[in-house]
């Protein structure tokens, strides 16, 4: 899931981000609504993540501007704000789901789910004729036989298929397969040739400098 994520406080932004790119999401972030607005397009995103009290321009004006430019990606408010009139305001401007600082990140990846249903979806993901890919399990089957894959093969697979249609750069497989460790770009081009091999042709595409896109499923 590719993920628009607006959070001043710089400790929270990481760890969010740190988090959601772990768990094989794609996670833009920004301090500020001005910033936000200046940068991205929230129509190019599946999920809103918005801090309320933000400086410049705060949450509640970020969603009122996507509204009224008829963009309706799923937002979802973070705030320490508990008053009930804070969180009806949300909800009034279009907001999706409202969660309470503290939080636990899984529970925010939970209600981000809830709100893109088509994310959640625990339907074997069709590649082709033969290939079927078990996103909730994690397992790719060939004729409903699972395939034999390595550790790293089956994060690099995952995080490819759970990011279709986006570029996974070279610095996203290292933080999530590699856990940030350092590993030079042949290592990756090399552990790629050997996961294509057992799969179909052209599955997984090569973007010359920059990673892999999976486009066709």
């Amino acid at each position: 899931m590719k993920i628009l994520l607006m959070e001043d406080e710089l400790h929270l932004r990481q760890n969010i981000k740190k988090y959601l790119t772990l768990k094989g999401h794609y996670v833009d972030d920004f301090e500020n609504g001005e910033q936000l607005l200046a940068q991205a397009n929230p129509n190019d995103y599946d999920c809103l993540i918005l801090d309320v009290n933000t400086p410049e321009i705060d949450g509640f004006e970020v969603l009122e501007y996507i509204r009224n430019n008829n963009i309706t990606t799923p937002a979802l408010f973070i705030s320490a704000l508990t008053d009930v009139q804070k969180v009806l305001k949300a909800f009034e401007l279009g907001a999706d789901e409202y969660l309470k600082k503290p939080f636990d990140l899984a529970e925010l990846e939970a209600r981000m789910l809830r709100i893109n249903p088509k994310h959640s979806n625990n339907s074997p993901i069709i590649i082709d004729d033969i290939y079927k890919y078990d996103l909730k399990n994690r397992i790719l089957l060939k004729n409903n036989i699972q395939c034999k894959l390595s550790s790293i093969q089956k994060k690099i697979l995952y995080i490819l298929i759970k990011n279709k249609n986006q570029l996974v750069t070279f610095n996203m497989l290292i933080d999530y397969v590699w856990d940030d460790k350092e590993i030079s770009h042949n290592t990756i081009i090399s552990t790629m040739r050997n996961l294509k091999k057992d799969l179909p042709d052209s599955f997984i595409q090569n973007v010359k400098g920059e990673g892999y896109i999976i486009n066709n499923i």
